[in-house]
C-alpha cells in the first residue's frame, strides 16, 4: 500500500512538471535601456524680457532590443543632439531628439559611445549661455 502511495505522488508531480513545461512560453529578452550617465545640462537668457534665466539638465536613454538588432531608441529628451559612433564597425552619425517617443536610430551592432549636446536655438529671444555635453555608453544586439 506504501508503494502505490509513493507511485501515485511521484506520477503527479511529474504530471504536474510536464504541464508546467508545456505551459511555460518561450524566453524572449526584453528591451534593455541605458541610462547615459552624464546628462545633458544648459543655462539659458531669455533676451530682451525680464525672466531670470533659466537652467536644466536631461538624462538621454538608449533603448535595444534583440528583436530589432542594429536599431537603439534614443529618447526621451528633446531638443538635444546625440552624436554617436559605433566602435565596432566604424559607422557614425548625429540624431536630432525631436519627441519624448524617442528617435529610432540605425547604429549597427556593436558597442556605441554617444554626446549628447544641447544646440544654439536659431530665435535671437533665446541664448544657451553655457552648457555641458552629456554622454554614454552602450551595447547593440
Amino acid at each position: 500500500m506504501r508503494q502505490r502511495h509513493r507511485l501515485r505522488q511521484a506520477s503527479v508531480i511529474a504530471g504536474a512538471g510536464a504541464a508546467l513545461l508545456l505551459a511555460a512560453h518561450p524566453a524572449a529578452a526584453a528591451p534593455t535601456g541605458t541610462v547615459f550617465p552624464i546628462p545633458v545640462a544648459a543655462l539659458a537668457l531669455s533676451v530682451g524680457s525680464s525672466e531670470l534665466p533659466r537652467s536644466g539638465y536631461t538624462y538621454v536613454t538608449a533603448t535595444t532590443d534583440t528583436d530589432t538588432p542594429g536599431v537603439t531608441r534614443l529618447g526621451p529628451a528633446t531638443g538635444v543632439h546625440v552624436h554617436w559612433r559605433n566602435v565596432s564597425t566604424g559607422a557614425a552619425g548625429v540624431a536630432y531628439l525631436g519627441n519624448r517617443d524617442g528617435t529610432l536610430v540605425e547604429t549597427g551592432s556593436g558597442t556605441v559611445v554617444a554626446v549628447a549636446t544641447v544646440p544654439q536655438p536659431d530665435g535671437i529671444f533665446f541664448l544657451i549661455v553655457v552648457s555641458t555635453p552629456g554622454a554614454g555608453i552602450w551595447t547593440v544586439p
